[in-house]
């Protein structure tokens, strides 16, 4: 077949630009409540910052998906670039804590429109053949730019200030622009729509069953940002940030393999050794008392939930038309917030109640949980073909 490469000037560019919206995104994340704090907001307003990040991301989606379906993907995703810009510069300026929390609202749209737009881009350039495998190679740049950013903005915001922390998010933002410039987004042709219906748009039907796999996964993930750092504490690991460095070059790793696993098998077996990886991640976790263990369940946690993420992106994808792909990212993108968000709110109060370990092993269920209902699909396939 022609045309099979993956790694194209594009590609190579958008991954390039994907990575640095990450880092200047991510790095405001662990600084924002402390800055909120600093103007003696209440725990409340704290917890909405998240909040109504999420809730801007979640409902621009549906909207972003929609108008991806016969629109430019490359025009929307560099004026969503510029508007990350401009919302980032206003922090330093606003010193009314709700005029805060609606920029955050904007800040989260903003995050959707940009997300979804260079997601689906990267479909329109990946071969369809190859579609796993190049998912995977471009989740990289969303893998490394997660891990590294927080770690970054931390440094930067004790070594100098808040206002050399945000411009460096913007100048980062700006070159993400520049970026996008030497990207070919694929010509498109004009399809005929369906009438926008928003709470049908906000998961698209097809791709139902591999969000809902998302969100069940993510709240995996979710656990951990919430409350690794604070385990840590508990426990006296010094050297927390083994996990995240591990776990991001594990799953970087093992990229190119699990990604033509995928392309040649298909998403069940994968997906189920995965998961079950990530059950076992979370199970050694809540034994942890030294970096060996700490190491091990890295290793793991890399290696399943760093794996099945982009199956699932790659699935939730496939389960449409290549027009309404804009429409089934919005969706696996959405499920990941709305995974990350209910975590956060239900494990917080769980955490009230029982210690982190027994969290870890609650979460840990959800992995198992995934795996049946991913190997019940596959019986559900197998006797589909066999009546054909």
């Amino acid at each position: 077949m022609k045309n099979q490469k993956i790694f194209n000037k594009s590609f190579l560019f958008l991954f390039i630009s994907n990575l640095l919206v990450f880092i200047g995104f991510e790095m405001l994340i662990p600084i924002l409540p402390a800055y909120l704090l600093s103007m003696n907001a209440s725990s409340i307003q704290v917890g909405l910052m998240t909040t109504l990040f999420t809730l801007g991301a979640v409902l621009i989606r549906p909207f972003i998906g929609y108008y991806l379906i016969d629109n430019q993907r490359k025009s929307l995703a560099i004026i969503a670039s510029a508007a990350l810009i401009f919302i980032t510069l206003l922090y330093p300026f606003l010193n009314i804590i709700w005029l805060l929390l609606l920029l955050r609202l904007f800040h989260g749209a903003a995050w959707g429109v940009s997300t979804t737009a260079n997601s689906t881009i990267v479909v329109d350039l990946i071969p369809k053949t190859r579609l796993g495998e190049g998912i995977g190679y471009f989740s990289i740049s969303t893998t490394v730019g997660a891990i590294i950013a927080p770690s970054i903005g931390i440094l930067i915001y004790d070594a100098f200030s808040f206002n050399i922390l945000i411009w460096s998010s913007v100048t980062l933002s700006l070159l993400a622009v520049i970026t996008l410039q030497f990207v070919s987004s694929p010509a498109l042709v004009k399809q005929e729509k369906q009438q926008f219906q928003f709470f049908k748009a906000i998961f698209e039907k097809d791709a139902w069953f591999p969000a809902l796999l998302t969100v069940i996964t993510t709240i995996g993930f979710g656990a951990i940002i919430t409350f690794l750092v604070l385990f840590g504490k508990q426990k006296g690991l010094d050297h927390i940030f083994l996990f995240f460095l591990i776990n991001a070059t594990i799953s970087t790793l093992l990229r190119p393999f699990t990604g033509k696993w995928y392309d040649k098998k298909g998403p069940w077996s994968i997906i189920v050794v995965s998961a079950l990886l990530g059950f076992l991640s979370f199970v050694v976790l809540s034994y942890t008392t030294n970096n060996i263990y700490l190491i091990i369940a890295a290793i793991l946690f890399g290696a399943g939930y760093g794996t099945v993420m982009p199956c699932l992106q790659t699935w939730t994808v496939q389960k449409v038309s290549q027009e309404k792909s804009g429409a089934a990212n919005a969706t696996f993108l959405s499920s990941f917030d709305v995974g990350i968000g209910v975590s956060a709110f239900v494990l917080g109060i769980l955490a009230q109640w029982i210690s982190l370990e027994i969290i870890f092993r609650v979460v840990s269920l959800s992995f198992i949980f995934v795996a049946v209902l991913v190997y019940k699909d596959f019986l559900n396939e197998k006797k589909r073909s066999s009546n054909i």
